[in-house]
């Protein structure tokens, strides 16, 4: 089959690699029909994260080909989605709902093959994959580009206004207008927010972003956008903000724009940022807090507002490749031009 391979920074090619099999009672392979490319990729693709030569890519939906003795709740044919991170669901931290804390827990293309791929072993698959309601033959490009982002993007997004304490009526600023700020914007809205601004610095993804529902304000990382935002807010600063970048900027730029006595969520993953003073928070009473999405937990309720149409995120992905371009698409993400890169895996030399 075919699969991404990430060689070293900017070198990513797409290669023949052996099919996966079932090797313990509870994993099922699924073959992938979508996976897709998400912006934290690029951190690897950059040469920012370390990543071992091998696989990448953690998002996928597709057809279960093959399962373990134990396995009960998906069968060969079914329909199936992915959350980025594995977990097993019996632990503790599951049963709560945190499943990236479960002590199995790994990040596809991180800790275990990537989903840029044509098939992929599932390990604990009764706890990690979600059926889909629609069969193989319904799941065309356009009901991908609905379920894709669910994957990560929109959860994380999700769990930053979560995280961030967002209720009704409250002022919301959103850093960052990548896909999971986009997606955290939006699902601010959609938790009753009264107000929502969404900062960043491309005026395409600012546009994507208006398609939501939601205020822009472009900015630039060089400045203080505090007094902007002040402004925008009628003198005041708003009551939640979701931090969505993971670099020191955009910390900075979180503290400095909550409101004394609101929150911040972070779902940016942290790079290079430094150590925050806590009298930074307790002097003005402000609530931070953030952690890796617990996708699994999300993708249920999702999948449903999809199914039902009061949900479609479909806007975040703006480009579709076949996963031999693959390397296009790291590329046209990298360069900007590129908000969300879908890859069509199936055809090629699958099975060959």
């Amino acid at each position: 089959m075919l699969a991404t391979r990430f060689n070293g920074p900017f070198d990513i090619t797409v290669e023949q690699v052996p099919d996966p099999r079932p090797v313990d009672p509870t994993d099922a392979t699924v073959e992938i029909l979508y996976s897709a490319i998400c912006g934290s990729d690029l951190w690897t693709y950059r040469g920012i994260v370390p990543h071992a030569p091998g696989g990448i890519g953690h998002e996928f939906m597709g057809r279960v080909l093959d399962v373990g003795a134990g396995v009960t709740s998906v069968r060969p044919g079914d329909t199936v989605i992915a959350p980025f991170a594995f977990s097993e669901g019996h632990c503790d931290q599951c049963r709560r709902g945190l499943q990236p804390l479960c002590e199995d827990s790994g990040i596809w293309g991180k800790d275990w093959a990537g989903a840029q791929a044509q098939a992929i072993r599932v390990p604990f698959a009764d706890a990690t994959l979600v059926p889909l309601p629609w069969s193989a033959g319904e799941l065309d490009t356009e009901l991908a580009r609905l379920l894709m982002p669910l994957c990560d993007v929109y959860a994380t997004g999700t769990h930053g206004a979560v995280l961030a304490g967002v209720g009704a009526g409250d002022t919301v600023v959103v850093i960052g207008d990548g896909a999971v700020g986009i997606s955290a914007a939006h699902a601010a809205r959609r938790m009753g927010a009264g107000r929502v601004v969404l900062l960043g610095e491309q005026p395409a993804r600012l546009t994507v972003a208006k398609g939501f529902d939601v205020e822009t304000l472009r900015v630039s990382r060089d400045e203080s956008p505090v007094a902007r935002v002040r402004e925008l807010f009628g003198g005041r600063l708003p009551d939640r903000v979701v931090e969505c970048v993971g670099a020191q900027a955009a910390f900075d730029t979180a503290l400095e724009v909550v409101a004394p006595g609101g929150a911040v969520g972070y779902v940016g993953v942290p790079h290079g940022v430094e150590p925050i003073p806590p009298m930074r928070l307790f002097a003005r009473q402000v609530t931070l807090c953030g952690g890796v999405a617990p996708a699994r937990r999300y993708l249920p309720g999702l999948i449903d507002e999809v199914r039902s149409g009061s949900l479609d995120p479909s806007a975040l992905i703006d480009r579709t490749l076949a996963l031999a371009d693959a390397p296009k698409g790291y590329a046209a993400m990298d360069t900007g031009t590129a908000l969300k890169v879908l890859l069509e895996t199936t055809g090629g030399s699958h099975g060959d």
